[in-house]
């Protein structure tokens, strides 16, 4: 019995991790691309771009990308392209923060 109720602890404790790591993103104003919640904009730049001061992209991060529908198409060095329902996102990643790139599918 105890370690049923120890595995059901686990499991509850997972879930409540993937739960709150999955509500900690929002949506950006580029293509509602989602964003950390703590991610602070640094600046909006005129070509449809946003960077962010942030302290890394992680796997829990590319895991919500995903969860939202996102599929990364392509990757180069620190830029990650991303898709979906026709819109594009390229990230870019540098020391401190990233920056997100939309553009429209042609």
């Amino acid at each position: 019995m105890k370690k049923k109720t120890l595995i059901l602890m686990m499991i509850g404790l997972l879930l409540l991790v993937i739960g709150a790591g999955f509500a900690s993103i929002k949506p950006s104003d580029v293509n509602n691309f989602p964003v950390p919640l703590n991610a602070k904009v640094e600046e909006i730049h005129s070509d449809q771009s946003i960077s962010y001061s942030f302290s890394g992209i992680n796997r829990l991060y590319l895991q919500q990308i995903k969860l939202k529908g996102w599929k990364e198409v392509d990757q180069m060095g620190g830029l990650k392209t991303f898709e979906k329902n026709g819109n594009k996102v390229d990230i870019i990643t540098f020391q401190g923060g990233f920056q997100i790139i939309g553009e429209s599918e042609e």
